[in-house]
């Protein structure tokens, strides 16, 4: 009986090998991004499932990390993309805020959030002048990869996402253009 068991339960463990609990078809995918031959140490990897290839299903998103590593996220932490191709964004940025005034929080005002707009922008005046980009937090960063790279369907980059784990390391050449390995 005790063996049957374990037959059983080794059986439902490679029969849901690759899915999701809620039957999405994932695969473990991470990798490095560079830019210019260095790490981005900052910013966001999105994966657009690309329907006019077969592809469907929700995007997964990843953090780069200080080391640019990233690891992609549909529903629960580390647990993939969908298998298939899809397009995808880079969205690297310098770590640091441009400026601490340019934060906007959950809690702020309408009043707030223009103060805070008004700030960012005297912020770049005196410093920074280039592209930036602004977290979830309302943070404001300097933009660090090309901006063409921020929209999934106009980047230009595309990835295949097969069954098992895959490394897909993204490198960004200061003209802009892309090579994915």
């Amino acid at each position: 009986m005790y063996r049957r068991v374990l037959w059983v339960l080794a059986l439902s463990l490679v029969g849901s090998f690759g899915c999701s609990n809620n039957g999405l078809n994932l695969a473990k995918v991470r990798g490095k991004i560079t830019y210019d031959g260095e790490p981005v140490t900052a910013g966001e990897v999105l994966f657009m499932p690309d329907d006019s290839k077969g592809t469907k299903g929700p995007p997964a998103a990843g953090s780069i990390g200080s080391d640019g590593t990233f690891v992609m996220s549909t529903e629960e932490s580390g647990d993939g993309a969908i298998v298939g191709v899809h397009n995808v964004a880079v969205i690297g940025r310098d770590p640091k805020p441009i400026g601490k005034d340019a934060v906007i929080t959950d809690n702020s005002t309408d009043d707030d959030v223009l103060k805070a707009k008004a700030r960012t922008g005297q912020v770049q005046k005196k410093g920074y002048q280039g592209p930036t980009v602004r977290d979830r937090s309302g943070a404001v960063y300097r933009l660090v990869t090309p901006e063409n790279l921020q929209n999934p369907a106009s980047s230009g980059l595309s990835i295949k996402v097969e069954r098992g784990s895959n490394v897909k390391n993204i490198t960004i050449k200061k003209d802009g253009t892309s090579l994915i390995e």
